[in-house]
């Protein structure tokens, strides 16, 4: 079976507040595999992705594109509260996180490998927004039709700055 990897390849740009700060965005765009959603946090190095219908996990090998995943993460945080009979609780209050929308979901891509065993699993290591922004194709929007058409790209290692490609 032959897969088409291009209808799966967004376009990168730089990130409007960076445009003096980082080199031209590289050609060829990443290639966006499958979507993971999280809550609370971004998930952990080795996590599974749940490929597209579309993609190959074997036919990803061949390409010269990043293979990136889809990441939403609803963010909250866990607030720990007390009774007055000395029992507790735990919850979870949503939009406390503003700057992320008004939905308190952060959506990004993350960098992939591929694991014979598990498909596509999230890089191991930490990842960080690298001032480059993709451009998700219809085929992405219509595998995850909730997604915005523009996401950040979280490829920087958060401690030297180098991306990843």
């Amino acid at each position: 079976m032959v897969t088409d990897l291009h209808s799966h390849t967004a376009r990168l740009r730089i990130m409007p507040c960076c445009e003096d700060a980082i080199p031209e965005a590289p050609s060829g765009g990443v290639l966006v595999v499958g979507y993971r959603a999280s809550f609370a946090t971004a998930p952990d190095g080795g996590t599974p992705v749940a490929a597209f219908a579309a993609i190959n996990p074997a036919a990803t090998a061949t390409s010269t594109a990043p293979r990136m995943a889809l990441i939403s993460v609803e963010r909250a945080t866990r607030i720990l509260g007390t009774h007055a009979d000395d029992s507790s609780e735990i919850r979870w209050e949503e939009n406390h996180f503003a700057a992320f929308g008004d939905s308190g979901i952060q959506w990004h891509l993350l960098p992939v490998d591929a694991c014979p065993e598990r498909g596509f699993v999230i890089a191991s290591g930490a990842w960080s927004a690298s001032g480059y922004q993709a451009v998700l194709t219809r085929s992405v929007s219509a595998e995850v039709p909730f997604a915005p058409t523009v996401v950040a790209v979280h490829n920087a290692n958060p401690h030297t700055g180098h991306t990843r490609w």
